[in-house]
C-alpha cells in the first residue's frame, strides 16, 4: 500500500509539471488552456449560426492561437495542446475564405511537426495529403439575437403619438330616439316632472247650508 501511494505521488507530481493549471493564463489576452478550448468552440458556433463574418472569426481564432503558443512553450508535454490544436484547425478549416484556410494548413502542419505520434498528427497528415475542399457560399451574418427583445415589446405597449385622436365608436345598428323638440330651436328639453295634483284649500269650498 506504501509503494501505491508512492507511485501515485510521483504519477501526480509528473501530471502537475507536465500539465498547465486551470488557473494559469498564458498570451498577452490572458486565456487559460480551458478557455482556449471554450472558446474555440464558441467561434464554431458564432460561424455556423453566422452571427459574425469570416474575417471577424479568424482574427478571433488568431488570439486564441497566441495564447495556445504561449502554452505549448511553458507546458510542451500538455496532454491537451494535441488535441486543442487540431480543433482549432478544423475552426480554421471550416471558415470560407483563403486566409483561414491559409491558418487551417499552418496548424495541421504543427500538429504533424510537434506530436508526430498522436492521433491528432495521423488526422492532419490525412487532410494534408488529401488536399481541402473548395470554398463554397456562405449564408448572410445575422445580428446576435437578443433573448429579451421579445419580452421587452410585449411589457411595455406602446404609446400613442402626441395629439392623435382616439378612434371613434363604431355605429350600432340601431338609431337613437329624438329628442322632442321645444320651442326654441336647438334647445333641448326635459322630460316634464312628474308633480301631485294641488289639493283644493279650505277657503275655496262652499259651505254647507243651515237645515229649516
Amino acid at each position: 500500500m506504501v509503494g501505491l501511494a508512492v507511485v501515485a505521488m510521483a504519477v501526480g507530481a509528473v501530471a502537475k509539471e507536465t500539465d498547465a493549471p486551470a488557473d494559469e493564463y498564458f498570451g498577452p489576452f490572458k486565456y487559460s488552456a480551458l478557455s482556449v478550448r471554450t472558446k474555440i468552440t464558441a467561434l464554431g458556433r458564432s460561424y455556423r449560426e453566422r452571427w459574425a463574418d469570416d474575417a471577424s472569426i479568424v482574427h478571433d481564432a488568431g488570439l486564441l492561437e497566441s495564447s495556445l503558443s504561449a502554452w505549448a512553450q511553458k507546458y510542451p508535454k500538455d496532454i491537451w495542446l494535441a488535441p486543442t490544436a487540431y480543433h482549432l484547425a478544423q475552426l480554421y478549416q471550416e471558415v470560407q475564405s483563403d486566409d483561414a484556410r491559409k491558418h487551417a494548413r499552418a496548424m495541421y502542419e504543427y500538429l504533424v511537426k510537434t506530436f508526430p505520434n498522436s492521433k491528432e498528427a495521423h488526422f492532419a497528415r490525412l487532410r494534408l495529403r488529401q488536399g481541402f475542399p473548395p470554398l463554397h457560399a456562405e449564408s448572410p451574418v445575422s445580428p446576435t439575437p437578443n433573448p429579451y427583445a421579445s419580452a421587452s415589446a410585449s411589457a411595455a405597449p406602446e404609446a400613442s403619438p402626441a395629439g392623435s385622436v382616439a378612434p371613434a365608436a363604431a355605429p350600432s345598428g340601431v338609431p337613437s330616439p329624438a329628442a322632442p323638440s321645444s320651442g326654441a330651436p336647438g334647445a333641448a328639453s326635459s322630460p316634464p316632472s312628474a308633480t301631485a295634483p294641488a289639493k283644493p284649500s279650505p277657503a275655496a269650498s262652499p259651505s254647507p247650508k243651515p237645515k229649516p
